[in-house]
């Protein structure tokens, strides 16, 4: 059971920091094509 709670733990983790660092890229992108 535990590495099966590790590996959904891992995935989830991964899922949120795609979620997260997504709009943030897109963000600074924009911001950065905005001052140039």
């Amino acid at each position: 059971m535990g590495n099966l709670d590790l590996k959904i733990i891992a995935q989830l983790t991964v899922v949120t920091l795609v979620l997260v660092a997504g709009p943030v890229i897109v963000f600074l992108l924009s911001v950065r094509k905005g001052n140039l």
